[in-house]
C-alpha cells in the first residue's frame, strides 16, 4: 500500500529539476511536508465561501472555527484518489502542482481584496494569517515569502 510518504517522493521525483516557479514550489511544499515537523495545513476549501465571507462569518462562528472548516493538510490529501499508485505521471503531476495553485489563488484573491476601500474582517484576518505564517519556518506558508512580496 502506497502511503503519503511515497507520494511526497514520486512528487519530488517530478519536481526535483523542474523549469518553472510552480514546479520550484512544489518540490519544496513536498520536501517541506516530509518533515512531519513541519505544518502542512493550508487554506484549500471552499473558495466560494472565503469570498463570500466578506460580510462576516454567521452568528456564533469564530474565525478559528471558520479556519479549521477552510484548512485542508497536504498529507491527508495524498492519502486520496487524485494520488493513486497507478496514475500516470501527467495525472499525478497535475494533482500534485494542485497544491501551489490553490495556495496561490488563495493568497491572490485575499491580496486583493484587503487592498480595497473597506474590506472584510474575516478577509484581513485571513491575510494576516498567511503573513504571519510566512514567518513561521515550520509552516507551508514559509515556502510563499517571495510570493507574497510580489503579492
Amino acid at each position: 500500500m502506497t502511503t503519503w510518504q511515497d507520494r511526497a517522493n514520486r512528487a519530488l521525483v517530478m519536481f526535483e529539476a523542474s523549469d518553472s516557479d510552480e514546479g520550484d514550489r512544489s518540490f519544496q511544499i513536498f520536501n517541506h511536508i516530509l518533515d512531519t515537523n513541519n505544518f502542512d495545513d493550508f487554506i484549500s476549501k471552499d473558495f466560494f465561501n472565503v469570498q463570500q465571507t466578506a460580510g462576516g462569518l454567521p452568528d456564533g462562528m469564530k474565525f478559528e472555527d471558520f479556519l479549521g472548516s477552510i484548512a485542508g493538510r497536504v498529507r491527508t490529501l495524498l492519502e486520496g484518489a487524485g494520488f493513486d499508485e497507478e496514475l500516470g505521471d501527467d495525472d499525478f503531476r497535475t494533482s500534485a502542482l494542485s497544491f501551489d495553485d490553490v495556495i496561490r489563488q488563495h493568497i491572490r484573491f485575499l491580496n486583493g481584496v484587503v487592498h480595497q476601500a473597506a474590506p472584510g474582517k474575516v478577509h484581513v484576518n485571513l491575510w494576516n494569517f498567511i503573513l504571519a505564517a510566512k514567518s513561521e519556518p515550520r509552516s507551508i506558508y514559509s515556502i510563499y515569502k517571495e510570493f507574497l512580496v510580489e503579492a
